[in-house]
């Protein structure tokens, strides 16, 4: 028991010691605040934050918006935005289509292109497009909307691309043309 007595008095002499000091610290602080001040010191008078004014033409407009604590996203559009047969798809084409014309219309769906294709051009091309999906293009990806609309009709058509008309059309491949089995 005694040893525990001993431990509170311990204890409470640190206490009173630190007590101490820390009032006798603001009593220092306190008569240091009541000094005069000499007149041939300066004094500043500048605020602690600078106002600046700055015309609309001056401001910098920064791409980077936090998102968290460690984490900014830039402001500006993706790859796949500005470039819309450029975005990474991964896709599982469905049951019920089962040609290959039906898989370009399903994958062209949600891509803001059409497919425009004129039958009295190209008759080969025609009867392509009604040929049965092979089983392993039911499943593509990850790859771009481009690559994988390139891969359906490979290597006998190609894909032109009109950016300005958001269209879409083959052209048969000049070393296929007019062979025939």
């Amino acid at each position: 028991m005694k040893l525990s007595i001993k431990k509170y008095l311990l204890l409470l002499t640190v206490f009173a010691i630190t007590g101490c000091a820390a009032k006798s610290d603001i009593n220092t602080k306190k008569a240091n605040l009541n000094m005069p001040v000499k007149p041939d010191l300066a004094i500043a008078t500048e605020p602690a934050v600078e106002v600046v004014k700055k015309s609309p033409q001056q401001f910098s407009y920064t791409t980077d918006i936090q998102t968290g604590r460690y984490s900014t996203v830039r402001a500006k559009p993706t790859q796949s935005q500005r470039q819309l047969l450029q975005v990474m798809i991964s896709v599982t084409i469905p049951d019920e289509i089962t040609t290959i014309g039906q898989t370009i219309h399903y994958l062209l769906k949600r891509s803001g292109y059409q497919w425009i294709q004129s039958q009295t051009d190209q008759p080969e091309l025609t009867a392509f497009f009604y040929k049965r999906l092979p089983e392993v293009h039911r499943h593509m990806g990850p790859m771009t909307l481009e690559n994988a609309l390139s891969i359906l009709t490979a290597p006998a058509f190609t894909l032109s691309v009109d950016p300005v008309q958001r269209v879409i059309r083959y052209d048969l491949d000049s070393r296929y043309a007019g062979d025939t089995l």
